[in-house]
């Protein structure tokens, strides 16, 4: 049995897998134990001119019932064992990714790879310039001196902003292996975090399903601040005045080039 340590756990999937495996799923179980007792009763006793000592063993079984909860820990490893199993669709381990395991990939497969995480450089960098706003409250208030000058504050309240506007979404995140070949490109969903956020970048197990392939020439572009706007339905005249650039700035832009993966996250673990 594998001991994991879970730093994102989809439940949600988790639920939906257990249950087209088993045809149902459930949160608890019960279970009736068997205790024993056992109690020796020791005599003396004496024929004709002998004697000796005599025992007596009883042993009484009590039944103990209890509910127990299923835990995510335990659906994952069901599922996990399940794959190993599968000869046809099973999951595939990689620490590192050649051009044939690449192209003999398909939409569906499952994968357990060896990869380092990051999160999205618009996120990266909204997350330290948050940090940099906290400290300097903390600073401002101790010293009772503005460590912040007006343009440094215009632009840490921009980029706290951008952050607002990515609240309560999906977390992009790329995963990478060792020779930095192939990414995995990931949209991660905030409740589903075992740990802090700072912890969560670094190597470890990912559990993941193919979604699709980004084939070499083609990219995706991560966090695009007007990617909303140009969804919107605007007809000709409406296009013809939005500028013609709609990219992220170069501070924040993050795109991620093929031959590349999106995946769905299951589970990364250590």
């Amino acid at each position: 049995m594998k001991l994991r340590n879970f730093l994102y756990l989809n439940t949600k999937v988790i639920e939906d897998y257990v249950s087209a495996i088993d045809g149902f799923t459930y949160d608890e179980e019960s279970q009736e134990l068997e205790t024993s007792n056992e109690n020796v009763v020791a005599g003396k006793a004496a024929v004709g001119v002998a004697s000796g000592n005599g025992s007596h063993t009883g042993k009484q079984t009590e039944g103990i019932k209890r509910s127990v909860r299923i835990s995510d820990a335990a659906k994952f490893d069901k599922i996990y064992k399940f794959l190993q199993s599968d000869e046809d669709d099973g999951m595939k381990y990689y620490e590192f990714l050649s051009e044939s395991d690449y192209n003999g990939l398909h939409r569906d497969d499952f994968l357990e790879v060896l990869v380092t995480a990051r999160f999205s450089k618009m996120k990266e960098l909204t997350d330290s310039v948050k940090k940099i706003a906290e400290l300097a409250a903390v600073f401002e208030t101790i010293t009772d001196q503005q460590i912040l000058d007006k343009k440094a504050s215009e632009a840490v309240n921009g980029f706290s902003a951008l952050g607002q506007m990515k609240a309560g979404k999906e977390i992009s995140c790329v995963f990478e292996f060792e020779d930095g070949s192939y990414p995995l490109v990931a949209y991660l969903d905030e409740s589903y975090f075992r740990c802090g956020q700072g912890n969560f970048v670094g190597q470890a197990y990912l559990l993941c399903k193919v979604i699709k392939k980004i084939p070499k020439g083609q990219s995706v572009k991560l966090d695009e601040i007007f990617d909303d706007i140009k969804k919107l339905p605007l007809n000709r005249a409406q296009r013809r005045n939005m500028p013609k650039n709609m990219d992220n700035p170069a501070e924040l832009r993050d795109v991620i080039k093929g031959p590349a993966l999106v995946v769905l996250p299951i589970a990364v673990y250590q």
